[in-house]
């Protein structure tokens, strides 16, 4: 007697999207592409300012200021990576509990370790420009770095056999 295949979820994902229903993403959509801030108003003039600072640099940076908490904290990336995906460029989501991201450009280390640095109850625009300014810093290219040193250990190993061969005749 044959049995079906037996299939164990060991773990899966929490889908969030119940948590965030409420959030209108079209108008938050639409006011990225127009503005590339969705704040409350007050808050506004300092992150377009962050925004307007990154496209002078070339870099096509979104900040979205929510008042909703939400937890966990990953519930901010989903929303950073649902935004993403119809705007493009980065998304930059913070919210009172946490900050998510999203980028086509920057790396999720990149990003992580950008949002990582961010103390607890600094304003919207100086988190983002923290973030943004990490995240442009320059990085150690460690794929070029692990290929030069493959290249070298082997340059050393045929030198060192060359030299072996040159002392034995």
């Amino acid at each position: 007697m044959t049995s079906a295949p037996v299939t164990f979820v060991l773990a899966a994902p929490i889908d969030t999207t119940a948590q965030w229903a409420d959030l209108d993403l079209p108008a938050i959509a639409t006011a990225l592409e127009s503005t590339g801030v969705y704040a409350p108003a007050d808050q506004v003039a300092e992150l377009e300012q962050v925004v307007d600072n990154a496209a002078a640099d070339g870099h096509d940076l979104q900040i979205v200021v929510l008042e909703a908490s939400y937890s966990p904290f990953t519930v901010y990336r989903d929303i950073a990576t649902e935004l993403q995906s119809q705007v493009g460029g980065t998304v930059l989501v913070i919210g009172p509990s946490g900050m998510g991201t999203a980028s086509s450009e920057f790396s999720r280390v990149q990003l992580e370790d950008g949002t990582g640095e961010v103390k607890a109850g600094t304003s919207p625009a100086v988190a983002a420009q923290q973030i943004y300014d990490r995240a442009t810093e320059p990085h150690l290219d460690w794929t070029v770095l692990t290929i030069v040193l493959i290249v070298l250990v082997a340059l050393c190993a045929v030198g060192a056999r060359i030299a072996m061969v040159r002392r034995r005749s």
